[in-house]
C-alpha cells in the first residue's frame, strides 16, 4: 500500500512521519502527569559500548542450542548478533519497570483505545493470571506501545538503548552479570510461575543501574524494524533502524518472558515479532529524553 494513503487512513500515526525521538511538552494534562509520577526513570549517560555479539559467542550459543535439542532453529538468531560493533548513544532516561497493567488502563480510557487482547483476540484483562494492577500490560501490539509511548511524550527504546540500559558498559551476559539464572531470584522464565510476575519481584535480577526484568517476565517492543544485517551496514551513532516505515515489517522485541528458556534471556538477543500482533508475553518499557515532569493543565 502507498505509504501517503497509509498515513491518510491512519494506518500510520502521524508521529512516525515527523518525529523519531522523544519530546517534552510544557503543558500536560493531570492524567500523563499521573502516569508519569508513577514511573521512576534511570538515567543512562552519554557515551560509546559494545553492542552486539562476536563469532566466538555465536558459535558456543548454536553448538549449545544444538546439545539442549532446541526445537526450532536459532543459527540465523544468534547470527544476527553479529558482528560486535562499537555504538554511540546520547543520553536517555528509561523506565526502571515495564509499563504496568494499571498505568496502561489509564491511557486506554482517556484516549477510549481497545483494551489489551489476548492471542485469540480477546480480552486479556479477563483472565486473572494477566489482569493484576502491578503486573506488566500484556496483550498490546507495537502500535498500541508506541502510542502509550508517545502520549506521555516518549517513545519506544531503540534496540540500542534497550541493549545499553540492559548490558551497562561492561557487556554482561544478563542484566546482572554474566552468571547463568539459575535462581528463582534472577528472573521469571521457563513458566516458573505460569504467568507475569508483577513488576520489580527480581532484585537479584537487576542492572547495576537499577533497572529490573530486563531479563524475563514479558518481551519488551522496540522501536526497530527487525533486520538480521542491520549491524553489518548501520550507523555507528544512535542507530535506529526504520528504513521500510512498512506496518507490514517485523519489529525487534527483547529481553524474554516468562515462557521463555534461559538462552532468551541474553541481553544480546534479538527476536522479532509482527507488530500488528499482541501476545500474552509481550509488553514494553519507555524511553524519554528528559526525566523532568511537564507541568499540568486539565483540559
Amino acid at each position: 500500500m502507498n505509504y501517503a494513503l497509509m498515513v491518510l487512513f491512519g494506518l500510520v500515526p502521524f508521529w512516525f512521519c515527523v518525529n523519531l525521538g522523544a519530546t517534552d511538552s510544557t503543558q500536560i494534562n493531570t492524567t500523563i502527569y499521573e502516569v508519569l509520577n508513577s514511573i521512576e526513570w534511570i538515567e543512562i549517560p552519554a557515551g560509546n559500548f559494545l553492542m552486539g555479539s562476536e563469532t566466538e559467542e555465536v558459535s558456543a550459543l548454536d553448538l549449545e542450542a544444538s546439545f539442549r535439542g532446541a526445537m526450532v532453529d536459532l543459527q540465523h538468531t544468534f547470527d544476527s548478533e553479529k558482528p560486535l560493533h562499537r555504538v554511540y548513544l546520547p543520553t536517555y532516561y528509561i523506565s526502571k519497570h515495564e509499563i504496568t497493567n494499571a498505568q496502561y488502563k489509564l491511557f486506554v480510557e482517556e484516549n477510549r483505545r481497545p483494551k489489551p487482547r489476548g492471542n485469540q483476540g480477546q480480552d486479556i484483562w479477563q483472565e486473572e493470571k494477566f489482569a493484576g494492577s502491578q503486573l506488566p500490560v500484556v496483550g498490546v501490539t507495537w502500535f498500541d506501545a508506541q502510542a502509550f509511548a508517545e502520549w506521555i511524550g516518549g517513545s519506544l527504546p531503540t534496540e540500542a538503548q534497550w541493549e545499553r540500559a540492559a548490558r551497562g558498559k561492561r557487556r554482561n551476559t544478563y542484566p546482572w552479570g554474566n552468571g547463568s539464572p539459575r535462581s528463582r531470584q534472577h528472573a521469571n522464565f521457563a513458566r516458573r510461575y505460569d504467568g507475569p510476575m508483577p513488576v520489580g519481584q527480581f532484585p537479584k535480577g537487576s542492572t547495576a543501574k537499577g533497572l529490573e526484568d530486563m531479563a524475563g517476565n514479558v518481551w519488551e517492543w522496540c522501536m526497530d524494524e527487525y533486520d538480521a544485517h542491520f549491524y553489518h551496514n548501520g550507523p555507528s551513532q544512535n542507530p535506529i533502524n526504520l528504513r521500510h516505515r512498512d506496518i507490514l515489517y517485523s519489529r525487534v522485541i527483547r529481553g524474554g518472558a516468562w515462557d521463555s528458556g534461559r538462552i532468551f534471556l541474553r541481553s544480546a538477543l534479538r527476536f522479532k515479532f509482527f507488530p500488528l500482533d499482541s501476545s500474552h508475553s509481550i509488553g514494553f518499557r519507555v524511553v524519554r529524553s528528559s526525566s523532568k515532569i511537564p507541568k499540568t493543565s486539565d483540559f
